[in-house]
């Protein structure tokens, strides 16, 4: 079985709780490995005491012998601490991240993670549980969106999606990752929905016809900038 050991490079994505386009991976070092914690070095930016308590997602790469090709595995875990005096040699302090495990190491592909914020005219709409929402980004793997609708989504709620992408639709069940609210700018009172939904079923049309448009999307933009 593939384990995360000392020694090993990671790629760190954070969990964000705010609808905004992800960042790329931080690049990260594991020090210690125990059965429930990991301490790994500081990155570059470095992660600040506001994302403790926030879920990490912690990838490396096996490159065993029986990995044929070269797998990346990922673990979640939760920042607990932020160290300034990890002791990585004798008389040698570094900075470093504690963190706590939630899950056994799984097979992760980075373009499943991939996000994108779909342009309002890229004919692409998403319905949660029959309403139309406002589409933060999305990808192969998952959904973030945006409602005025009391849509009453929880943690761990399995929804009904459905997609539909240049006239075609597709039905999907996701489970909800995260939900919060927060205060529309226009100081109205409103509270608006947010939500992060995590795609379960229907994975081939997903990577058929949403993979396909995804691609599409990234090259208009570039093409735009281009312009």
């Amino acid at each position: 079985m593939v384990a995360i050991k000392p020694g090993m490079t990671a790629d760190i994505v954070s969990e964000s709780d705010e609808p905004t386009k992800e960042g790329p991976p931080l690049q990260s070092v594991i020090y210690e490995v125990t059965d429930r914690s990991l301490i790994l070095s500081q990155t570059t930016p470095p992660i600040t005491d506001v994302q403790q308590g926030k879920r990490l997602l912690v990838t490396f790469l096996d490159k065993s012998e029986e990995a044929n090709p070269t797998s990346r595995y990922g673990i979640w875990a939760t920042l607990t601490r932020l160290m300034t005096n990890y002791e990585i040699a004798p008389s040698q302090m570094v900075p470093a991240l504690v963190l706590e495990r939630e899950t056994k190491p799984q097979t992760h592909n980075f373009r499943m993670s991939y996000r994108i914020n779909p342009a309002t005219d890229s004919d692409l709409t998403v319905l949660v549980r029959g309403v139309r929402v406002n589409v933060i980004d999305i990808s192969i793997g998952g959904v973030r969106i945006g409602s005025k609708s009391d849509l009453s989504l929880k943690a761990n709620d399995i929804v009904k999606l459905a997609i539909t992408i240049d006239g075609k639709t597709i039905d999907i069940e996701g489970m909800v990752v995260r939900a919060w609210s927060a205060q529309t700018a226009s100081g109205t009172g409103i509270n608006q929905q947010f939500a992060s939904i995590q795609f379960l079923s229907n994975q081939n049309a997903r990577e058929s016809m949403l993979g396909n448009k995804i691609i599409l999307m990234e090259r208009e933009k570039l093409a735009k900038r281009i312009r």
